[in-house]
């Protein structure tokens, strides 16, 4: 056997490693003296260098101070810097300083980081940092030949100076010593490793091979030297000896661990005189403590993990033993484990060893762990009391199922006894409740998964059924196959009987004992799901009662009670038995009819509820009389919809019934419900578009046909919609005509259109706009204060170039009230028109009162005049009628030459259209005002369809008649 190689350095490596070390060590420490002592040589070189450079510019520089000629002692400093090396030379010239009025002229040399040298210049924060680095300075004063100080020569000599000097010098040093010491450290690596390190590796070679045991196999040699060999034959003597004492110890320990494995016990020994114990390696595994640590030090007494209940019995065992009225010492004890635990142990000893005297010397034992065997001893004991005292029945049977065993509460709950049923199958308990396919899927459990529970019914020996909570297992043998079964049940009469009160509870009604909210709601989940799948209806009825609070504010809760407890009972006999009534709250209930072939079939019933709720009931002597109000709907509808939302369609239905005048019944419409969800959205979504700015208008310009003015503008509203682009005013003004939030859009056009009159007056365009109101605006108690409020926001408005208009439909279903509005207006400045004249009824009283200034006439007239006498002369009634009332009026829809002709001739001559101009935003309008040029052409005289020549030939007659009455009028003034 070899050893494993190691990942240690070899001996040789190490020597190696401090012998080179120690040489380097010596030979650095040598370098650094040498190195020391020529920095000093060098230093002391330089000083005086520096000094004899001092005193020779201050000899030669003096005549050229006293004579203010700075530029030549510089030339003289320069050149003594370049030829000495030096890193800085300074001159202090006090007479210039005098001249130049400084306090002190200083000039000179310095070197650069290149090593050049430059003029020093004072004012360089660099130059000053070099200065305060230099390695040393010397400073000598400048004196003349009268003995007076003309000012200072100082120089500077740096460290890199130094290290100049010295590398050359410090290489050389280096050098030699490296050749040195290599040649020493080769010398002396020879002459270890030959002499020293080679004898050791044999001997380690030589014993490294090793047998099983590790005995080394090979014989050390012999050496030339006498230490060495001295050593050599000392080993081998050595490993002949170790080799016979293993090959004795060998045996011993085979014997020892064939004793110990085959007992399965730990040992010990014990010195009695001394108290020392010796224990084996299954001690440890018995008290969970590592071997050394109960063997010490200090040495552990086993005797101090007894349990102290057991004690006074080991003790006793002992003592026998010692006064040998024992062979042995056999004890079950208690030993405490390393964990905490107690473990139970059988101890067993003898003595082996007495002194002369009679007294025990040494003792041997062992201790064998039965933890196991007691605790499989004290679960069959409790095994056993379990199965005797428990409260649960416990049947034991065999593979073939029949009984072997039972306990005592088996048979108090039965009332069987153990021979009544031994040897039987536990079938005799079957009560009949359960079919065989029950049976079949319990027995299918216990061969799949080795276990079956759940409720089952059985039968006592008196004949009465009760329910059981029922678990089986199997017990299988050593190759699984059952070799028992063990059933354990428990009476769960008692449980029962309370579940179902906790469930009366929890889903009927306390006073009526009607279903409750909670049981409606399944009952209707499945009604509509048995509906669903059976292709028929169901229908959902809420029924509130009438006049139920005044019963209990006359006649006391009591009375209510009871009869509510009679009409529950009243609308369940009305009913059928497939049907349910519950109880949700109060004087509420709610009806599910089902398997109703159609929506309709459930109207036979409905006048039998309105009986059973409507007659009157005497009440512990007082005859009290209720309604009822209906609401009722039906499912499948069109749409999906869940329980909730059928009690919820029904619930609105009934209230609708009320409305209707109570002790009747409505049906919901869905229709009716999809509508107004549908307008919900689109309400929504339009006050959305308003928030978000979708809004937007358009500007319709408004001319006078004859002369060409522009006479103002329309504002017409728009909706950007996100997903259907530009929507008109038709497709969601309608929508929101009745609603509040056309007040919002009506105020936000009326404000917008002012913003814009502002920004158009500030680009030169003087101008008015219209805004169209609906009635419901305009009819709000507070629009006047509004519209005041809104008018004061723009000061640079005048509010007559604001004109408002209203339908004339829905001028005329108010008058008084829109009379009015406008009177306040007209106060306020503000101009009114109608619009849409003639397609409503005005008659000419309204027509004399209203104080409208403009009539517009409704394009339908102005589209089919020039084809359709009628239209023509509906058109000439209307222009007639304004004249005569003094109104102006206005033609819409405007969009050909030839009508705008038309309306010139008939005298009507303002309009607007898309023959004038598309409608505008708001930034093109004044672009388009600078543009604007009328059509010549609509000067032009008409020209006429012969079937309108007779409408106007008539017309002109009329208008013949009129000037002569006219002229006829003036003369008589006159």
């Amino acid at each position: 056997m070899m050893d494993k190689p190691s990942r240690k350095g070899s001996l040789f490596t190490h020597l190696a490693i401090a012998i080179c070390v120690a040489v380097i060590a010596v030979f650095s420490l040598s370098s650094v003296l040498v190195y020391l002592d020529q920095r000093r040589e060098t230093v002391s070189y330089m000083e005086e260098k520096v000094l004899e450079s001092t005193e020779r510019l201050t000899e030669t520089i003096a005549p050229y101070m006293e004579s203010y000629a700075p530029n030549e002692y510089s030339n003289l400093v320069h050149a003594e810097a370049r030829l000495h090396d030096l890193f800085a030379v300074l001159v202090y010239d006090r007479s210039m300083a005098n001249i130049t009025g400084q306090s002190e002229y200083v000039s000179g040399f310095i070197r650069n980081e290149q090593g050049d040298l430059v003029t020093y210049n004072d004012s360089a924060p660099f130059h000053s940092q070099q200065l305060q680095s230099t390695m040393f300075s010397r400073t000598s004063p400048v004196l003349s030949e009268e003995g007076e100080v003309l000012g200072n020569i100082v120089i500077h000599m740096s460290d890199e100076q130094l290290r100049k000097n010295l590398t050359l010098q410090l290489r050389q040093t280096v050098a030699s010593s490296i050749v040195a010491a290599t040649v020493l450290i080769s010398l002396l690596l020879y002459f270890t490793n030959r002499f020293f390190v080679k004898p050791l590796e044999d001997i380690s070679e030589a014993i490294s091979t090793r047998d099983m045991s590790g005995i080394p196999v090979s014989h050390i040699p012999d050496f030339t030297n006498k230490e060495l060999s001295s050593l050599s034959a000392t080993m081998n003597n050595m490993i002949a000896l170790i080799r016979h004492s293993h090959d004795s110890l060998s045996m011993e320990h085979s014997r020892l661990q064939n004793v110990i494995e085959g007992t399965r016990t730990g040992t010990w020994e014990w010195d009695v005189v001394s108290g020392f114990i010796t224990y084996n390696g299954a001690w440890a595994d018995i008290l969970g403590w590592d071997l050394d640590a109960l063997n010490g030090p200090p040495n552990q007494d086993w005797k101090h993990f007894i349990h102290p209940e057991d004690k006074p019995l080991s003790e006793r065992q002992l003592a026998k033993l010692f006064a040998r009225e024992a062979d042995y010492y056999d004890c079950e004890i208690r030993l405490r484990h390393w964990s905490g635990q107690w473990i139970n142990v059988l101890a067993r000893g003898k003595i082996v060893e007495w002194d002369e005297q009679g007294r025990p010397l040494k003792v041997l034992g062992t201790h064998q762990d039965i933890t196991a065997h007691k605790k499989a001893e004290e679960n069959l004991q409790l095994a056993a009391k379990v199965f005797t005292h428990a409260r649960e029945g416990i049947i034991i049977a065999d593979s073939q199922t029949r009984i072997i065993e039972v306990n005592q509460a088996f048979c108090r709950i039965t009332g069987y006894t153990l021979d009544e049923v031994k040897g039987k199958n536990p079938s005799v308990l079957q009560s009949g409740r359960q079919d065989e396919k029950f049976y079949k899927n319990m027995w299918h459990s216990l061969e799949k998964k080795g276990h079956w529970s759940g409720e089952i019914w059985n039968r006592r020996k008196d004949g009465e059924m009760y329910p059981e909570l029922l678990t089986i297992s199997a017990v299988t043998d050593e190759q699984g196959n059952p070799a028992n079964y063990v059933a354990v049940f428990s009476d769960i009469t008692a449980y029962k009987e309370h579940e179902h009160k906790l469930e009366k509870i929890a889903h009927f009604d306390q006073l009526t004992e009607l279903p409750n909210r909670l049981l409606l709601g399944d009952r209707l989940k499945h009604a509509m799901k048995q509906a669903k799948r059976h292709r028929q209806f169901i229908a959902v009825i809420f029924l509130d009662l009438d006049g139920f609070k005044p019963v209990n504010d006359t006649y006391g809760h009591e009375v209510g009670d009871v009869l509510l407890q009679q009409l529950a009972l009243r609308m369940k006999n009305a009913l059928r038995d497939s049907d349910t009534i519950a109880r949700i709250g109060g004087d509420e209930f709610v009806a599910v009819l089902t398997d109703l072939h159609s929506p309709e079939s459930c109207q036979p019933l409905l006048p039998r509820l309105l009986a059973a709720t409507s007659e009157p009931i005497d009440v512990n002597g007082h005859l009290v009389q209720v309604s009822a109000s209906f609401g009722i709907t039906t499912y499948p509808q069109s749409e999906e919809v869940n329980s909730d939302k059928l009690l919820r369609q029904a619930d609105y239905a009934m209230y609708q019934a009320k409305l209707k005048g109570k002790r009747r019944y409505h049906f919901f419409d869905a229709e009716l419900e999809r509508s107004l969800k549908t307008q919900h959205e689109k309400l929504s979504e339009l006050g959305k578009a308003l928030e978000n700015n979708q809004l937007f208008l358009r500007y319709q310009p408004k001319v006078n046909l004859r002369e060409g003015d522009i006479i103002g503008l329309e504002a017409l509203i728009r909706w950007q919609h996100p997903q259907k682009g530009e929507l008109s005013p038709a497709e969601f003004i309608p929508l929101i005509e009745n609603h509040s939030l056309i007040i919002d859009v009506g105020n936000w056009v009326i404000d917008k259109a002012l913003s814009e009159l502002v920004r158009w007056q500030e680009q030169g365009l003087n101008t008015t706009v219209s805004v169209n109101l609906a009635p419901h605006h305009l009819l709000q108690p507070d629009f006047i204060h509004k519209l005041r409020i809104q008018l004061a926001r723009y000061p640079q408005i005048n509010a007559e170039q604001l004109e408002l208009e209203i339908l004339e439909t829905s001028a005329f279903e108010d008058f008084d009230a829109v009379s009015e509005v406008i009177c306040q207006c007209r106060a306020l400045g503000v101009a009114f028109a109608i619009d849409d004249f003639g397609t409503g009824y005005a008659s000419l009283t309204y027509l004399k009162q209203l104080p409208a200034q403009t009539l517009k006439i409704d394009r339908s007239f102005i589209r089919d005049m020039l084809v359709d006498p009628d239209d023509l002369a509906i058109l000439e009634g209307v222009i007639s009628l304004a004249n005569t009332f003094n109104r102006e009026v206005l033609a819409e829809g405007v969009e050909t030459k030839e009508q705008a002709q038309m309306l010139i001739w008939l005298g009507c001559e303002l309009g607007q259209g898309f023959g004038i101009s598309k409608p505008l935003m708001g930034e093109e309008v004044v672009e388009w005002s600078a543009s604007w040029q009328p059509d010549p052409s609509w000067s032009e005289a008409p020209k006429l369809d012969d079937k309108l020549r007779p409408l106007m030939e008539s017309v002109a007659q009329n208008r013949s008649r009129i000037e002569r009455l006219r002229g006829y009028l003036n003369h008589s003034d006159s």
